[in-house]
């Protein structure tokens, strides 16, 4: 998309301006599969002033777009970072333009609570290190131990290979992890803290994570949750967010942290959004507890194939 599209944009009645120019600028970036310099520098001439403007649905959504780009604009990239951590999380958790220098910065102008985000990057700087001990933060101490774990090969699962059993240590890791988010989210209301938390589960890139925390919300086993979670953007997926109550802005960002960016243009974005918002809470519970209801009824059926097979063994064995 090129300068005089963004300023059609620009010039359309409704809507905010500034809202519409950013995503719209933000998307066509991230859809060039090579940009050069110019695209990157045009992209940030453009976004970085209308970042004042826009709204924190956008600025989170731009921030969640560029999170894994290694060609983004470095400018953008750090303003992002040093918003609100509920906007700036996923640059800090995932950005790899942010060198430690850059993230010693915005720990020193941000504070506690960028510090726990960048704590949960894997992290090899000392002197960033000393800056995140340096907080004497348990939540910041279990983040850095997680990713140690993680470092000395726990809880990495390699394409290809069978699964090994859970080993009590990686059990561990995943309650460590859970209390993190808790610490995390303490303050906001229960529904924003469930959207905060399977936000930063989607955002971790450790799929077993999501899952557990996905399963866990919607009352369901783990295989179910699997099965809704498929491998991409899914009516089921969408339902269940639904019937969670979370807003279109958490769903949409649940679903980058999953599978990338799934809207890739304003149009499509916007379709989702309008979609999503017509989705009726009771009637997708409804749909929920239809799930659960068939769950039941394949486990039930299981369990009684089980007896029967166990009761024809015994005959036999009498026999």
């Amino acid at each position: 998309m090129k300068y005089p599209e963004f300023r059609a944009l620009e010039d359309r009645n409704g809507g905010s301006k500034a809202d519409d120019l950013l995503t719209a600028s933000i998307t066509a970036f991230c859809c060039v599969a090579r940009p050069a310099k110019s695209d990157a520098q045009q992209l940030e001439d453009l976004a970085v002033p209308l970042l004042a403007l826009a709204s924190p649905r956008v600025r989170r959504h731009a921030a969640a777009a560029l999170s894994e780009l290694p060609h983004a604009p470095k400018r953008l990239i750090l303003a992002l970072a040093e918003d609100e951590v509920d906007i700036s999380a996923p640059l800090l958790l995932r950005s790899p333009l942010l060198q430690p220098s850059d993230l010693i910065d915005i720990i020193t102008h941000k504070g506690i609570s960028h510090a726990r985000a960048i704590a949960r990057r894997r992290i090899a700087d000392p002197e960033l290190l000393r800056v995140l001990k340096g907080f004497n933060d348990p939540a910041i101490e279990r983040a850095l131990e997680i990713q140690a774990h993680f470092d000395n090969g726990d809880g990495i699962e390699t394409p290809g290979t069978p699964t090994a059993p859970e080993s009590p240590r990686l059990r561990e890791t995943r309650e460590a992890l859970k209390a993190l988010m808790r610490d995390s989210n303490m303050g906001f209301s229960s529904d924003q803290e469930l959207a905060n938390h399977l936000i930063d589960a989607a955002l971790l890139d450790h799929t077993t994570f999501f899952e557990d925390a996905f399963a866990k919300a919607l009352g369901l086993d783990p295989d179910g949750a699997r099965r809704i979670i498929g491998q991409g953007l899914n009516a089921e997926l969408t339902i269940a967010l639904a019937a969670l109550g979370l807003s279109s802005e958490a769903a949409h960002l649940i679903l980058t942290g999953l599978f990338g960016l799934v809207h890739k243009d304003l149009h499509s974005l916007r379709l989702f959004v309008q979609s999503y918002r017509q989705i009726d809470q009771d009637k997708a519970q409804m749909t929920v507890e239809r799930w659960k209801t068939a769950e039941n009824s394949q486990k039930l059926r299981q369990k009684l194939r089980e007896m029967a097979q166990d009761y024809e063994d015994g005959s036999r064995r009498v026999s």
